[in-house]
């Protein structure tokens, strides 16, 4: 059975952080980048298997809400679902919060586009990788927590 939401435990380090001493906003695109890129593996669709198709996804729009800085030692738990798949599309949504105490620190959404690597255009989902993901519009409701 797919993993629905794929959680991944960060801690913050002096490199993830900018001149006022909280994490750069380049780091939270790449630790997007990063947990989406596990969650497809573990869900079965690593890089080697996505080449072997001759397909692959590209990022067509970030689009991530700050709520509050996380700093120097904070302990982030990144998650990842994806909340829609459409014929050439999919819309991967993501949330950080600090471990100690559930405090949300950002929610971001990434808009990914499906091509063909050989001719670089759009091209639909194969039929093998919507078989793969259970979509979740939101992954909490009044029952669920962030544990």
């Amino acid at each position: 059975m797919p993993q629905k939401i794929f959680r991944k435990e960060i801690v913050v380090s002096e490199e993830h952080l900018d001149a006022l001493r909280h994490v750069n906003n380049v780091n939270y695109v790449q630790w997007m980048q990063d947990v989406a890129t596990e969650h497809s593996s573990i869900n079965g669709w690593d890089t080697q298997r996505y080449l072997k198709s001759g397909t692959s996804w590209f990022a067509r729009r970030h689009m991530i809400d700050y709520i509050f800085p996380a700093v120097l030692g904070d302990v982030l738990i990144a998650e990842t679902w994806i909340s829609e798949m459409k014929n050439v599309s999919s819309i991967r949504k993501y949330r950080f919060y600090r471990k100690s105490d559930q405090r949300l620190i950002a929610t971001a959404e990434t808009k990914w586009g499906f091509v063909n690597l050989s001719t670089g255009r759009p091209t639909k989902v194969l039929p093998e990788i919507l078989e793969s993901f259970t979509l979740m519009e939101n992954h909490l409701d009044e029952n669920d927590t962030f544990q």
